[in-house]
């Protein structure tokens, strides 16, 4: 679009997009809702912020920002000039249908980019902000993944991602996929925890495809604690077939951690079952830490037996007494006093 003409459109629509840019106030709003692609915005927004909107996946939480605890209500909001301390998405937080992606530009290029749902107040401080109204589904998701990519090291990369994966297309899944296969270090790390956290089944299949695709390391690592968020049944059955035989043994060592962690009841059982197979004797290690990880003392007891099991090996028998040796309860340091003491 020419500029003069684009220029023209923001001052004519500037009193209709005012509305629609979420609960953004404090702002010197304009805008051409006729544009679906923020590329297309670039030049015309260059040094303000370029807004445009997102559908969000069902069951998204809205990201907003708090003042004071992370865990106490707070005063919700953010702004578009100052970083808050608590920003993201809680248990109590309203549901999101539309989620708000603002982008500083400068130099035709993204210096910042913050996220939040439709229903999250925002105080622009007087900033100029270019609206745009819904992004395409496609367009959309291409600007966020050149956002995650350009900056990969840094919160607007970071920021970038979570949009990326909160997005309602299921295109996001596959883009999520490419850049955890396709890249390295804390970008492909990240990818593959909001597979985990926010895709659901298809995050599942794709983490499970990605746990056959990535050589040992720490980016296959990762796919550990992603399946302890996914909330699919299937996760924690990959889980406990990786903590038995995947041929990784720090892989392994790590998936009984996250066992213990996310699913408690069944674990206990789930680890004694690997205790009694496993020979390598770092992850023997591991999978008694885990057992001392069980809430509300829970493992103490196991603890405690597997220290008198004259069949469990030594270095079983050891690390049970180290983590009873450290527990908080009274009871459990004086049934290791008594067994020591014999």
């Amino acid at each position: 679009m020419n500029i003069k003409w684009f220029s023209l459109a923001l001052v004519v629509l500037s009193s209709h997009c005012w509305a629609q840019a979420g609960e953004l106030f404090n702002a010197d709003v304009s805008g051409d809702t006729s544009i679906s692609n923020p590329a297309e915005a670039i030049k015309a927004a260059d040094g303000q912020w370029l807004a445009f909107s997102i559908p969000a996946q069902a069951g998204t939480r809205s990201p907003c920002c708090w003042k004071g605890k992370w865990n106490g209500m707070g005063e919700a909001g953010c702004s578009l000039e100052d970083k808050h301390q608590s920003y993201g998405t809680r248990s109590d937080s309203p549901l999101a249908d539309q989620l708000i992606v603002f982008s500083q530009l400068r130099d035709h290029e993204v210096q910042d980019l913050r996220v939040v749902g439709e229903s999250c107040p925002v105080d622009a401080n007087g900033a100029r902000v270019v609206w745009i109204g819904s992004a395409d589904d496609v367009a959309g998701l291409d600007w966020l993944e050149n956002v995650a990519r350009s900056n990969r090291d840094d919160s607007t990369g970071g920021s970038a991602l979570m949009a990326l994966a909160m997005h309602r297309s299921p295109e996001a899944g596959q883009r999520l996929y490419s850049l955890a296969k396709e890249s390295g270090g804390d970008l492909s790390e990240e990818a593959i925890f909001w597979l985990g956290e926010t895709r659901g089944e298809q995050g599942f299949n794709l983490l499970k495809q990605l746990l056959a695709d990535l050589p040992r390391g720490d980016r296959r690592r990762a796919i550990n604690f992603a399946l302890a968020q996914n909330k699919t049944p299937e996760a924690a059955e990959l889980l406990l077939e990786i903590s038995k035989s995947d041929p990784d043994p720090e892989q392994r060592g790590e998936a009984m951690f996250w066992l213990a962690e996310e699913y408690p009841q069944q674990a206990q059982g789930w680890l004694l079952e690997v205790i009694n197979t496993e020979q390598d004797e770092d992850v023997l290690e591991q999978a008694v830490f885990a057992i001392s990880q069980l809430p509300d003392s829970s493992g103490d007891q196991v603890l405690l037996e597997l220290a008198k099991d004259p069949g469990a090996s030594r270095t079983v028998r050891r690390q049970a007494i180290f983590w009873l040796a450290q527990s908080d309860n009274d009871s459990s340091v004086a049934a290791l006093t008594e067994l020591l003491t014999r």
